[in-house]
């Protein structure tokens, strides 16, 4: 499935507000159904509240690992109502107070979950990148500096690594933006499904990449960006038209102890990426097969 950047943008806007309209509406009701104990009246029906289920990811049209976000975040909240709908029982035996405490602690409980679970699918769509999954620059000067100074205070090492896609302007020139838009989604899925525990991939510019690895010193580090670059350089990228190129990246390293601050630190990493552009220059057509073009590195 092609994705735009902006249509990803509308379509995260659209669930958001679809997410926070699902929740309001059963706060409302909840208080109504309070309200109902006491009097006796008949509580709203349930059948009149907004459904999450005329959205599907198809019609979201949203990249793999925003949906997922999503749909944990969607099951845990129809889980968290299922369960507070169930805790009223008339014919319990209680007394109406008795039942309207209980009913009200339940009632607390979603209310407080449901605002953490808003939150929390509210950080994932806005703190990464809605493209690739990869967080974003809001936090990447907060991450740093607290791996920085973790460093400076244990000597504990820490790498970082700046990464830019190989050719990319060529190949949005030559096939257009929605499959450079594919390069990157498939490079960040590929970075992301090889790092380990506590590393982290952010998208630092169009086409770059800063990974952090905590407790990494700069040899472990080219070690782990060696084998991805690997992955990266036999991967085969489709076009809209079927035809196979490959697209890699290279990358810059820099380990944080012999620098004063942060920003030297990143300045290094893109010191050395450069260094590792100039030396190899390829030209980005190459015969791939028979019918098919290839995007060297």
């Amino acid at each position: 499935m092609n994705y735009s950047e902006e249509d990803i943008a509308s379509n995260s806007m659209n669930l958001l507000s679809a997410t926070n309209t699902w929740i309001l509406m059963r706060h409302q009701w909840l208080i109504t159904k309070m309200r109902s104990i006491l009097t006796g009246e008949n509580a709203p029906p349930l059948s009149d509240l907004y459904q999450f289920d005329a959205l599907t990811s198809h019609d979201l049209n949203l990249p793999e690992n925003l949906n997922a976000s999503f749909t944990n975040i969607k099951q845990r909240l129809e889980s968290s109502w299922d369960d507070t709908v169930k805790a009223h029982h008339p014919l319990s035996g209680l007394s109406i107070f008795d039942q309207l405490n209980l009913f009200q602690l339940q009632a607390h409980l979603f209310m407080q979950e449901s605002k953490e679970l808003n939150q929390e699918l509210w950080r994932e769509f806005t703190m990464r990148d809605p493209l690739t999954g990869a967080l974003t620059r809001l936090t990447l000067k907060s991450n740093l500096l607290l791996e920085f100074n973790r460093n400076q205070r244990h000597q504990q090492a820490c790498t970082i690594a700046l990464v830019d896609q190989d050719k990319f302007k060529e190949i949005n020139d030559e096939w257009g933006h929605n499959v450079g838009d594919k390069v990157l989604m498939n490079t960040a899925l590929m970075i992301q499904n090889n790092l380990r525990f506590g590393d982290k991939l952010f998208r630092y510019g169009g086409d770059e990449w800063l990974i952090l690895m905590p407790n990494t010193n700069q040899k472990e580090a080219k070690l782990m960006l060696e084998r991805i670059q690997k992955l990266s350089e036999s991967f085969q990228h489709t076009t809209n038209s079927q035809i196979k190129f490959h697209s890699s990246f290279h990358y810059g390293l820099a380990e944080c102890s012999p620098y004063d601050n942060i920003d030297d630190w990143i300045a290094a990493a893109d010191n050395n990426l450069y260094v590792a552009k100039k030396l190899i220059n390829m030209p980005l057509f190459n015969a791939a097969d028979s019918s098919a073009q290839a995007v060297a590195d």
